[in-house]
C-alpha cells in the first residue's frame, strides 16, 4: 500500500531538521570555542568568524543564546528541533517507538537547558546535549526501523540536508582562490581552514589522509570529493541518488524526474575535481551544487507530497 503523502512529507521534513540541528550545534560549539581564543587577541578576526557562522546558518545575528534558545526565530536550534519532533507526532504509527523516545527526550533535555538561568553553561548543555541525542537517535533509528519507503525518505531528508549545509559551510568559510604550497598558509587561513574542519566534523579523518598539511586545495577535495567520509559533499550526492532510486523502484517509475534530478547532482560530483573547484572558486561551484539540491528536493517534493 503507498504511503500517504503527508506522512512521507513528514518523514523527510523530520529527517532534514534533525541534521540541521546537529550541524546547527556543532558549528555554534565549534564557534564559541574560537571566539574564547580569538577575542582578545583579534577582534576583526573573531567578528570575521561569527559573520561567517552567522551566514552559514542563515539565521539573524541575534546572539549564541537567541539562536539556540528562541523559539520565536524559525531557524533556531530549539524550532529545528521542535518542528521535528512535531512531524515525528504525526507519524508515530509509522516509525519504532524507540525513535520517538529518544526524539522526545532530545526535546525536554534541551527544554531543560533553556528552563535555566542565562549563561554560558546552559547554551554548552544544550549544545552538547542535541549532538550526543542526534548520534543516538541515529543508530536507534538504523537498528529499529526497516528498510522500507518510510526509511528511505527519512534518510533521503537528511542526506538532503547534510549536502546543502555542508556546501553552505564551505562557501561561507574557504577562501576563493587556492595558495601555492610553496608559499604556505598564513595564520589566519589555518585558522579558517581548521575551523571548517571541525565544523563538519572532520578534522580528525582529515588528518589521516592528509598527516603533514592544512591547505585550501586540500580541505576543498576532502570536504568536497572524499568518496568515504560520510559528511563529505560527494559522499552525500551519491548516497541521495541511491536513495531516490530504491523509492522510485517501490514505485514502480525508476527513471523518473527524481531520480534524474539527484542523479545529476551526484554526476556533478563524480565527474568534477578540486581543480575545478579552485578554478572557479568554491561559491560558483558549490552554488550550482546548491541550485541542483534545491531542483531534486523541489521534484521530490511535486512527486510525493501534497502540494
Amino acid at each position: 500500500m503507498p504511503m500517504l503523502s503527508r506522512v512521507a512529507d513528514s518523514l523527510y521534513w523530520m529527517g532534514r531538521y534533525l541534521e540541521r540541528a546537529e550541524h546547527m550545534a556543532r558549528l555554534l560549539e565549534v564557534t564559541r570555542d574560537l571566539l574564547v581564543d580569538l577575542s582578545e587577541v583579534d577582534r576583526e578576526g573573531a567578528a570575521a568568524q561569527w559573520a561567517a557562522t552567522v551566514a552559514t546558518l542563515a539565521v539573524p545575528n541575534i546572539g549564541v543564546e537567541d539562536i539556540v534558545f528562541n523559539g520565536a526565530e524559525p531557524a533556531s536550534l530549539v524550532s529545528c528541533i521542535m518542528l521535528a519532533r512535531e512531524n515525528a507526532r504525526q507519524v508515530r504509527e509509522v516509525i519504532a517507538a524507540e525513535m520517538w523516545e529518544h526524539l522526545n527526550q532530545a526535546y525536554w533535555g534541551l527544554e531543560e537547558a533553556r528552563s535555566q538561568a542565562p549563561g554560558e553553561s546552559r547554551i554548552v548543555q544544550a549544545l552538547t546535549h542535541v549532538q550526543a541525542a542526534s548520534f543516538v537517535w541515529d543508530g536507534v533509528t538504523d537498528t529499529s526501523m526497516r528498510r522500507g519507503e518510510g526509511w528511505l525518505f527519512l534518510k533521503l531528508g537528511k542526506f538532503t540536508e547534510r549536502i546543502d549545509r555542508v556546501s553552505r559551510t564551505i562557501v561561507c568559510r574557504a577562501s576563493p582562490k587556492g595558495r601555492d604550497e610553496a608559499t604556505g598558509a598564513t595564520q589566519e587561513e589555518n585558522v579558517t581552514l581548521l575551523t571548517l574542519l571541525r565544523s563538519a566534523g572532520a578534522l580528525e579523518e582529515y588528518r589521516k589522509v592528509y598527516p603533514t598539511r592544512v591547505d585550501v586545495r586540500s580541505v576543498l577535495d576532502f570536504l568536497v570529493f572524499d568518496r568515504d567520509f560520510p559528511r563529505a559533499v560527494r559522499f552525500g550526492t551519491r548516497q541521495a541518488f541511491e536513495l531516490a532510486g530504491r523509492l522510485s523502484a517501490l514505485h514502480l517509475s525508476p527513471d523518473d524526474d527524481v531520480v534524474r534530478a539527484f542523479g545529476r547532482l551526484s554526476a556533478r560530483l563524480d565527474y568534477s575535481d578540486v581543480g575545478e573547484v579552485v578554478a572557479q572558486g568554491p561559491a560558483t561551484f558549490l552554488g550550482d551544487v546548491l541550485a541542483q539540491t534545491g531542483a531534486a528536493s523541489a521534484s521530490l517534493a511535486r512527486k510525493y507530497f501534497l502540494q
